[in-house]
């Protein structure tokens, strides 16, 4: 893209990011009170539950892929559709498992010459049924969940590699000036109740941290061209992070393994 186009496309963002500042998505909520999740899926993806990639999802992707060796199993969870595990499989030749709890949109997966595991994630009972693989993809996830930190600690052990978690930017410009305006940051696209935690950098990494896990990297992407670049924790609008379990974990593991055996 050159200077010229990323100059147009920075004000087209500009003025979107404007018109976010005092408004809320369209949602009549006296028709009904719960997040309904086939609703979420086609207001993201289509009546089919098929579209082409977002830019988000891409550079998602392309993230992911420089890890990545050829054979390896990647078990994406909350994958839906599986149209980026699908694109990541286009980028290096690995095994692909998607893990969702909605019928429909594993159907679309399998279509999409993916495994399929359906598991409900907000219910830790059924995170056993989770598969292991090199690593553990879970995109826009966790911030859907009302313990991330029960969850991230019951599936860290699927990863013989690493986890690679994204979520919003709690800390970007928009939201602060919404604060400011005395609004919430606006998050959500078809129910208020969709995101129940929220991070900035700052945050992430002091969870991380918390977690007593081993934060890999932490990228911040999209959001406001030119300046998302030069100020990252304010004017970009996602965060991924790839996180690893720590030495003194593994070693502990290894521990267990061995008394077991």
């Amino acid at each position: 893209m050159n200077i010229i186009k990323k100059i147009k496309f920075f004000f087209y963002k500009l003025r979107g990011d404007l018109k976010a500042l005092n408004a809320y998505p369209s949602v009549d909520l006296s028709q009904g009170y719960r997040l309904n999740y086939d609703e979420y899926w086609k207001k993201r993806r289509g009546q089919d539950y098929h579209a082409a990639l977002t830019s988000w999802q891409k550079e998602r992707a392309d993230y992911v892929a420089q890890f990545l060796k050829p054979g390896e199993v990647i078990v994406d969870l909350g994958g839906g559709d599986g149209e980026v595990l699908k694109y990541i499989k286009s980028k290096v030749d690995i095994r692909g498992i998607c893990v969702d709890f909605n019928d429909l949109v594993l159907a679309a997966a399998k279509k999409n010459g993916l495994e399929t595991v359906n598991v409900d994630l907000a219910d830790l009972s059924q995170l056993a049924k989770i598969p292991s693989g090199a690593y553990i993809l879970g995109f826009e996830i966790l911030e859907h969940l009302p313990n991330p930190e029960e969850f991230i600690m019951a599936v860290k052990g699927k990863a013989t590699r690493a986890m690679i978690f994204s979520f919003p930017n709690t800390g970007y410009y928009l939201h602060r000036l919404r604060l400011l305006g005395g609004k919430f940051p606006l998050q959500w696209v078809s129910h208020p109740g969709e995101h129940l935690r929220f991070w900035t950098a700052a945050d992430a990494r002091w969870w991380v941290r918390n977690l007593g896990l081993q934060l890999d990297q932490l990228k911040l992407y999209q959001g406001l061209p030119l300046l998302s670049r030069v100020f990252p924790k304010l004017f970009a609008q996602g965060i991924i992070i790839k996180i690893s379990q720590s030495q003194s974990n593994l070693l502990d593991n290894s521990k267990n393994i061995n008394q077991d055996n």
